[in-house]
């Protein structure tokens, strides 16, 4: 349905302010649900892009994220009549016209905007797999165990500062020590890679990197492949997300964030699983208090993290997630387990 999609984007665009087609199924427009900016209505920070066969929306101001369709019905009920019959009459289901299309988010051809000139002096290792399946950055990623269909969210860099340097200058010229990494993009809902965190695979220092390319985004991993009518679960570190259906990674930082509040009613904190910690304590508590949805795992769980609960506790991302739904909480029933599990 994606040429129907595109037929329809264009004729909403006559409804939308400031609506620009930037490239083949990637517009930007003005967010008729915020209006985008009372001050300067030359603002235009909402998009519809392209996941798989499909258009989704999503404005970087409101946060409002959803499929083409409900932003149609959102903007022009009368168009959006028309839109359900012409997929209709395209095949779609009577019942179903366009709520159906939500992309697939847990195979690696859903994402088509992954493609960004910064990344294009890089290997993205599921091409490295295939082309050199013994390579040290593929043994890594499977030693971590991370699933081989989000092995094309990575890449490898073989001089990680001289690297850096080509897109941000941040290492003294000439480079000194330089060595391979990990590099894990982020991308916007458009595709746009704004940052990237480098994993060291040695004992180098720090561990990890976080280079920004735009400070105006939050960092956040993970918004281009989520599915805003399901359930997003929100972690702490990239790697651990990969492991999780629908899930995003604050990568330190607060988990209550712009973007993150306005996922509230849709969302689940997955903190670390360190009840001994007093500042991790002391956070869920503000979480719970400001509305959140928040995963408390049993006592029978010793490892801290998802990717530790795969390698040490021995379990299946399934079982992850059966533990995270079956051990979340929120409202008072939240304040009633958090009152004993902090005493763990």
């Amino acid at each position: 349905m994606l040429y129907i999609d595109a037929k329809y984007a264009q004729i909403l665009g006559s409804r939308l302010r400031n609506f620009n087609q930037k490239k083949d199924y990637l517009w930007n427009y003005s967010c008729p649900v915020c209006g985008d900016s009372s001050k300067n209505k030359l603002k235009a920070r909402g998009y519809i892009y392209r996941a798989k066969a499909d258009l989704f929306v999503k404005c970087h101001n409101c946060g409002y994220g959803t499929n083409i369709g409900n932003l149609i019905k959102y903007v022009d009920p009368v168009l959006y009549d028309e839109y359900v019959l012409e997929r209709y009459k395209g095949g779609a289901s009577a019942y179903n016209s366009h709520k159906d299309v939500a992309p697939i988010l847990d195979r690696i051809e859903t994402v088509d905007l992954l493609e960004d000139d910064i990344l294009s002096s890089l290997t993205r290792l599921d091409t490295l797999a295939i082309t050199n399946p013994k390579h040290p950055a593929i043994k890594y990623i499977e030693d971590r165990k991370i699933p081989r269909d989000k092995w094309y969210l990575l890449y490898f860099a073989p001089k990680f500062k001289t690297y850096t340097n080509t897109v941000i200058p941040k290492f003294m010229e000439p480079v000194e020590g330089d060595h391979p990494r990990m590099i894990i993009p982020y991308f916007t809902n458009a595709g746009k890679c704004f940052a990237y965190g480098a994993r060291a695979y040695g004992n180098e220092e720090p561990k990890y990197y976080t280079i920004k390319v735009d400070d105006t985004q939050e960092k956040i991993y993970g918004l281009e492949r989520i599915n805003y009518a399901k359930r997003i679960y929100v972690v702490e570190g990239p790697i651990d997300s990969l492991f999780l259906p629908n899930a995003v990674a604050v990568s330190g930082a607060s988990f209550d964030t712009p973007t993150i509040r306005s996922l509230l009613s849709n969302a689940t904190i997955v903190m670390d699983n360190e009840p001994r910690n007093k500042d991790i304590v002391k956070q869920l508590g503000k979480y719970i208090d400001q509305g959140y949805s928040v995963c408390m795992f049993p006592d029978t769980i010793e490892q801290k993290d998802i990717n530790d609960m795969i390698l040490h506790g021995g379990m299946a991302p399934e079982e992850i997630v059966e533990v995270i739904n079956t051990n979340t909480y929120s409202g008072i029933e939240a304040k009633l387990r958090y009152s004993e599990w902090k005493k763990i």
